[in-house]
């Protein structure tokens, strides 16, 4: 036999091996794929969202938007007077595997101890980190880092401890 003649066969059966094995190579590394974490719905097989969240913890009510892999809440019944000062809060998040993780980002008033009146508030702005675990029309819920330590005078976060949070569609 032929050296040109031997290499030609050797391609044939090389290229005929990959074309019986790709088929099962694909098929296999489909299956391995991980399945979404039960709680952990993508915004797609969300029906019937709602726009509006409560939480029973802070009384804050939330207008809340998932698309795709983010996550975005905004704290809508802020007080007049807080309002007029610009507090707000505003969160943002990531789909990473099982859960969406972020930040929020706030500015709230705090009361100042011993200031004269009119003096006695002051707006203070910061982030803390936040996690949502699970994500249904009936429920959200997650962790979130809540102040244990703060400096009202500088404004400065001292200690956060991590604390769970349920928010249910607003009623309306």
């Amino acid at each position: 036999m032929k050296p040109a003649s031997m290499q030609l066969k050797i391609a044939v059966i090389i290229l005929g091996l990959i074309l019986a094995i790709l088929p099962r190579m694909v098929a296999a590394q489909n299956s391995t794929k991980t399945p979404p974490a039960p709680g952990a719905n993508s915004a797609s097989s969300l029906t019937n969202f709602p726009k509006l969240w409560h939480s029973e913890a802070t009384q804050h009510d939330f207008r809340v938007e998932v698309a795709k892999d983010l996550f975005k809440a905004d704290w809508v019944n802020i007080p007049p007077a807080a309002a007029r000062q610009g507090a707000q809060i505003h969160t943002e998040c990531r789909r990473t595997g099982p859960k969406w993780v972020g930040s929020s980002n706030i500015k709230m008033l705090f009361g100042v101890p011993g200031a004269p009146a009119g003096k006695d508030t002051k707006l203070c702005a910061f982030s803390v980190r936040f996690e949502v675990d699970a994500l249904s029309a009936e429920k959200i819920t997650g962790h979130s880092e809540a102040l244990h330590s703060f400096d009202v005078n500088t404004c400065h976060v001292q200690q956060t401890s991590w604390g769970a949070f349920t928010w249910v569609p607003k009623k309306q």
